[in-house]
């Protein structure tokens, strides 16, 4: 019997159980693994697994050391850092990861940010529930048809956000260095040969890219003084981008009109960095003004992503522990 240990899985695995009996599989178990008061799994649970699905736990290379049955390591998230991956390839453990599991729905929520910044929807309800009944309240509602949407990075997400954007009639400027003006022409966009481009350019400049490649706080007093002062700014990529003492001014002052962010600094620290956990809002300046929408890191989240997710992070470790090379192994 195979057995597939979850470590810090915040659902039952009842799912996966349906999923065995659909697939007609009856050799391998599933169960949880408790954790330590260090958020890590404990080692005696796991001395005979073949495979782990890993949430929001960390797996460093001691861990690994204590289980050698151990075959594959899925992760439920496109992300590694959690897994040391150089001491599992060292231990012929395939490491697996779900990379586009939310492409669509990351996109949809920067789209819906777009059109929220744009309308003033959540604005607007807030005035309401405090009382207040005044369509002209607050800054001027203005069409995004004609307006330019100003990305920054083009992976699997601006990809997708692109023609959501030009289909309510924005214009969408690109800078991505590694992608050609051609190749962006062909799909109705326009390149923006530098960063700063971007931010002079654009009605509302949207992140897409990651802090380890772009850089810490590309948005920052001097990026923020470029934009236009009715301009919108939209992160749902990396907290590490925005300089968010400098964003809080740029908002205070009117350099920019209104932002959203579905990312924060210092939410990684809130249950272990765990994304999507319940816990305590992160001490940020852009928490509570009025000219900023902060949804909790939940830009990836879906009933169907979640679903897909649990689903193919299963796939992989079946595949893995069958010795079968998992999708989307990054060790292979």
């Amino acid at each position: 019997m195979h057995r597939i240990a979850y470590l810090k899985s915040s659902h039952t695995l009842d799912y996966e159980r349906d999923l065995l009996g659909i697939w007609g599989i009856s050799d391998v178990s599933v169960f949880d693994v408790d954790l330590d008061s260090e958020g890590r799994p404990t080692g005696v649970a796991l001395a005979d697994a073949d495979g782990l699905v890993v949430g929001t736990a960390t797996v460093p290379a001691e861990l690994m050391e204590t289980v050698p049955s151990l075959r594959v390591i899925a992760n439920m998230d496109s992300d590694l850092s959690n897994i040391d991956v150089e001491r599992a390839t060292a231990r012929d453990i395939y490491v697996a990861n779900v990379p586009d599991f939310c492409t669509y729905d990351i996109a949809l929520h920067a789209l819906g940010l777009v059109i929220d910044l744009f309308k003033k929807v959540t604005w607007q309800d807030r005035q309401v529930r405090s009382g207040r009944w005044d369509a002209t309240a607050g800054y001027e509602t203005s069409r995004p048809a004609g307006k330019t949407c100003g990305i920054v990075g083009y992976g699997p997400v601006p990809k997708t956000l692109a023609p959501m954007l030009q289909a309510i009639g924005m214009d969408v400027l690109v800078y991505a260095p590694n992608v050609s003006r051609d190749y962006l022409g062909e799909r109705g966009c326009t390149r923006a040969d530098r960063l700063e481009d971007v931010f002079c350019r654009s009605d509302v400049v949207s992140l897409h890219c990651a802090s380890d490649l772009a850089g810490r706080d590309i948005v920052n007093a001097r990026t923020l003084a470029l934009m236009r002062p009715e301009a919108f700014l939209v992160n749902t990529a990396d907290a590490a981008l925005v300089d968010e003492e400098a964003l809080a001014g740029a908002l205070a002052s009117g350099t920019i009109r209104a932002a959203a962010i579905d990312v924060l600094q210092g939410e990684g620290a809130i249950g272990g960095g765990a994304v999507g956990l319940v816990g305590t809002t992160p001490q940020s300046p852009l928490v509570g003004l009025d000219n900023c929408i902060v949804t909790p890191h939940a830009a990836y989240l879906s009933s169907e992503s979640d679903l897909e997710v649990r689903r193919r992070s299963f796939e992989n470790a079946l595949a893995g522990i069958r010795g079968e090379v998992p999708a989307n192994a990054v060790n292979a």
